[in-house]
């Protein structure tokens, strides 16, 4: 037993379900075979013996229901219960085989049905383990019977349990290959997945930085506008960027100029919000959209986001002071996204012309 496992109501009713169908389809064909076995004679301790076993193998399969129903399965390494399900009713299966004569084998083959529900739910080792269980179970019911010389017909029982065995020793290798394949199939869908969720990434974040890409930016760009628009909140938007970076590329090489586009992208994590929106748009350019009360807001967070990118330091080059240049402005109430861009580049070129590393703002029109 170990803690409760996080199971969806969802998937708490098909374990549930898929129990109940088990039990009370396989337990019912179950019972019904052996009842027919009942009546043609071949059943020992007649009709009160019948009672008195079913009654107990009923009460076993209503307690396994109970067991899901009140969610205790969640508690188990596997909620699905697939493994004490097999257990139980080869337990089943073989109390009753004990009471049949001629007929054991019949019962037996109910089995292979149990069998069938691990194959596809349960590793293969416990697969083996109880059709070993099985197998040896049906041996020690035969030899029990025999010592205490009910069993007429030893040669007849022991081959036919010898044809059991034969038959659920292919079963179980059937079901080694089925899991194998079960297992490359679920690391291919894995490695599928991660390719998705690869390609998905990509098309979303520049792939040196993390950050958004300039197409989802402006997808975001667009929905941070009518979300402003409805909301009692002002959205900033800035353009950023880093001055003389291709300086910054020829001097020192192109790696280093990434190391630097990085360490600004890490910096925007840590000065900006979880709520504030940045992409790079490309090359040294990045796009900041901020959720504000007012501009001054916005201008203090660009402000100390360009004091800490000027402080940092980098050993391939300690005299090197990286800065930027930033246009900072706020959209207006019915202004489209294209719109505010404009404005902040606008308000970027004017940065630059006036001798970079500082802020230019203006509200909306």
């Amino acid at each position: 037993m170990r803690g409760w496992h996080a199971v969806s109501g969802e998937r708490q009713d098909l374990y549930l379900q898929r129990l109940a169908f088990a039990l009370l389809v396989g337990g019912g064909a179950h019972t019904l075979v052996c009842w027919l076995i009942l009546q043609w004679g071949f059943f020992r301790g007649g009709d009160a013996a019948f009672a008195a076993l079913f009654l107990l193998i009923w009460g076993g399969h209503l307690a396994l229901l109970g067991f899901a129903g009140l969610r205790f399965n969640r508690r188990l390494e596997d909620p699905s219960m697939t493994e004490p399900l097999m257990v139980w009713s080869t337990a089943a299966l073989l109390l009753s085989v004990a009471f049949v004569e001629e007929l054991r084998l019949a019962v037996m083959t109910f089995f292979f049905a149990i069998l069938h529900q691990g194959v596809f739910r349960v590793r293969r080792r416990r697969v083996a383990r109880a059709a070993a269980s099985a197998v040896a179970g049906y041996a020690l019911v035969l030899l029990h019977l025999q010592l205490n010389g009910a069993l007429p017909r030893p040669v007849a029982e022991w081959s036919q349990w010898l044809l059991f065995a034969l038959i659920t020793l292919a079963m179980v290798l059937l079901a080694s290959e089925i899991s194998s394949i079960r297992l490359r199939l679920r690391e291919r869908n894995r490695q599928l997945s991660d390719l998705l969720e690869r390609i998905q990434d990509l098309a979303i974040r520049d792939e040196l930085t993390g950050l958004y890409a300039r197409r989802h930016a402006m997808e975001l760009l667009d929905k941070a506008c009518r979300q402003s628009r409805r909301g009692g909140f002002l959205l900033a938007v800035a353009f950023v960027d880093l001055d003389h970076f291709k300086r910054i590329n020829d001097r020192h090489g192109h790696q280093f100029g990434d190391r630097v586009l990085v360490r600004f992208a890490e910096l925007t994590h840590r000065y900006l919000g979880e709520k504030d929106i940045v992409a790079r748009l490309g090359g040294e350019e990045f796009l900041l959209v901020m959720p504000v009360i007012d501009l001054a807001q916005a201008r203090d967070s660009v402000t100390g986001l360009l004091d800490a990118l000027r402080a940092q330091r980098f050993m391939a080059a300690p005299a090197l002071e990286v800065t930027a240049s930033v246009g900072l402005t706020v959209a207006g109430q019915n202004e489209t996204p294209d719109q505010v861009m404009a404005r902040a580049d606008h308000l970027l070129y004017r940065a630059k012309a006036g001798g970079r590393d500082r802020v230019m703002t203006a509200g909306p029109p």
